[in-house]
């Protein structure tokens, strides 16, 4: 790509996240990007051309001629997100400035099989296609997010999943989907990206604790994910000597129900127990909080992070967790960072996946990313 055709396409997206933003008039836009008027007229006639922005009516604001509008086209193509737990899959399609559709969630176990994995995600992705009157040809982007450690497309090694190791994730879904461009990252730290695109405040650097079935870490360092000079950063599963792969057993096997009525999940009892004041549930709680303080103080002290997010299913246990939380890291941190329960739960990872598919769709428009935008969507952008 020559310098000039560069120049070009980083303009174009520079005028498509003002318009995505709401910037809708050509004054808006000259202001916001910083661009010369007449390089944001050429520039926004061309995308309306090529279809990724159309005109709107026009307003009147104040004397004179109506102000011209535009909208991004975000209904061009649609973008997959999935996130592979041991024992959840939660696939999710977004429009192309990330706004999700439709979203579903399959329950599974860490027994079955990758082959009926695979073919859970296969049929999780149709639904949300179906679901929003789109076809597999019309997916721009997909990013799959995956317990274990990942790399190449490839799941590198899985604890959690008996049968998932070396499982080709790309070329599974390159398969599924042809022609669509894709991704495969570990699930904390996609979650860690939803969070700080997501989240409140947009924090520079955070830690996101995945607290749940199972647990884990993710980083965001200078405003971006870290993923570490070979991707492993946040992993520390080989290092039992922190005991927090295990903390979930107090919660599991304290035997302790709420007085409104057991539920099939021990883990929810434990922690309803303890919101109702049980001082045997909130003993359990005390234990399982404390273990995992002994890793996320360590990782505090390190960052040194300006927020700590307690992510995961047991999120909306925030209330609870938080100040038992805040107490063990006050015992080994220098400094407190910022404690927080995250706002999208469980569903962080496959967000976060939908926030990488939308990065790439873009880093793919000014010719920065992994390939090409998907051939379908080629002709629509301007040369």
């Amino acid at each position: 790509m020559s310098d000039l055709g560069g120049l070009r396409r980083i303009n174009e997206l520079a005028i498509l996240t003002a318009v995505r933003a709401g910037t809708d008039t050509l004054t808006e836009v000259v202001r916001e990007t910083g661009l010369a008027r007449a390089s944001v007229g050429e520039v926004t006639r061309d995308l309306v051309a090529s279809g990724w922005l159309s005109e709107a009516a026009p307003v009147v604001r104040g004397r004179g001629r109506p102000a011209a509008r535009y909208e991004y086209r975000a209904e061009a193509g649609v973008l997959v997100g999935a996130d592979i737990g041991a024992f959840n899959l939660r696939v999710a399609v977004s429009d192309l400035s990330g706004r999700p559709l439709a979203q579903t969630r399959r329950f599974t176990t860490p027994e079955l099989d990758a082959r009926r994995r695979l073919r859970i995600l296969d049929s999780a992705i149709d639904e949300c296609l179906r679901e929003v009157g789109r076809d597999r040809d019309e997916v721009w982007g997909a990013v799959i997010g995956s317990t274990g450690r990942v790399g190449d497309g490839r799941v590198l090694l899985s604890a959690a999943i008996s049968d998932w190791t070396g499982v080709n994730l790309s070329a599974h879904l390159a398969k599924l989907l042809p022609g669509c461009l894709v991704d495969v990252g570990n699930d904390s730290r996609l979650a860690a990206l939803a969070e700080q695109k997501l989240g409140p405040g947009r924090p520079e650097s955070l830690v996101l604790l995945q607290a749940g079935r199972r647990t884990g870490l993710g980083l965001v360092v200078g405003g971006r994910p870290h993923a570490g000079f070979g991707g492993v950063a946040g992993d520390l599963s080989r290092f039992p000597a922190l005991k927090w792969e295990g903390a979930m057993e107090y919660l599991q096997q304290s035997g302790v129900a709420p007085t409104t009525g057991p539920t099939s999940d021990p883990v929810a009892d434990t922690l309803n127990a303890a919101v109702e004041g049980s001082p045997a549930a909130i003993a359990a709680v005390r234990r399982y909080v404390r273990m995992l303080a002994n890793t996320a103080g360590a990782v505090v002290s390190i960052l040194d992070p300006e927020v700590l997010v307690l992510g995961g299913s047991l999120a909306s246990y925030g209330d609870l967790i938080l100040p038992l939380l805040a107490s063990e890291l006050e015992l080994l941190c220098l400094r407190m960072p910022r404690l927080e329960a995250s706002t999208l739960g469980a569903d962080c990872a496959v967000l976060g996946a939908l926030c990488a598919a939308t990065e790439m769709v873009d880093d793919a428009l000014i010719g920065s990313g992994p390939g090409p935008l998907p051939v379908h969507a080629r002709p629509m952008i301007s040369t």
